[in-house]
């Protein structure tokens, strides 16, 4: 009896596969979302390397104090554009992987509606939910990251306000522990962003067949 049931099992999930991959909006979907996710992880990367190179330009003012702080300020002022810029563009692709996830997951519910056999049809279920919870660890990631990342892209804004009304060494030295302070907050933002990827990748590798590198 165990082994009939045990083979019954492997029937059931076997079934599922070739019911949600054989449809031609089943497996693409998930590939589909999967792209819009690596997408966004891509766009995160390039974010935190821009967040370094804002942190370098940042703390280079300080070190030419003594010397000429101008050209120092004025990659600053540049990387901190390019960073809000990067910011803004990983705002949108946030949006298309929240929009695409709902799609995929909608897809998914249509065609269950369509299984007949109560066996296939909850493990499907069970299946979907526990991507689902799954695919909302993005969310709980990303939320607090952003709410995070517009504090400290704020201090770098001011920052870059009041270097540049007072590039003079005691403006400069004034201003060093709240640079300190930002740079800090800047490495604690990457360090969420890491986590952010690895989520990300978890969640991709999850909801997509195995694919080999040809």
């Amino acid at each position: 009896m165990k082994t009939k049931k045990n083979i019954l099992s492997l029937l059931s999930v076997a079934a599922v596969t070739v019911f949600f991959g054989c449809s031609s909006s089943g497996y693409k979907q998930a590939d589909k979302t999967s792209d819009v996710i690596a997408e966004f992880s891509s766009g995160i990367m390039n974010g935190k390397q821009a967040i370094d190179a804002t942190l370098v330009s940042l703390n280079q003012v300080s070190e030419t104090a003594t010397t000429d702080p101008r050209k120092a300020f004025e990659q600053y002022s540049k990387d901190v554009a390019k960073l809000e810029s990067a910011a803004s563009r990983l705002r949108s692709i946030s949006q298309d992987v929240k929009a695409q996830g709902k799609s995929y997951f909608a897809n998914w519910e249509k065609q269950l509606a369509d299984v007949k056999n109560p066996e296939i049809r909850n493990l499907a279920l069970e299946r979907k939910e526990k991507l689902q919870l799954s695919f909302d660890v993005i969310r709980q990631n990303v939320e607090p990251l952003k709410a995070k990342f517009d504090l400290w892209m704020s201090d770098l804004k001011d920052l870059e306000k009041y270097l540049g009304n007072d590039l003079t060494i005691a403006g400069l030295g004034a201003a060093k522990g709240l640079k300190n302070k930002t740079i800090k907050e800047g490495r604690e933002v990457q360090k969420s962003i890491d986590a952010l990827v690895v989520e990300l990748n978890n969640v991709s590798a999850s909801i997509t067949p195995a694919k080999v590198a040809k």
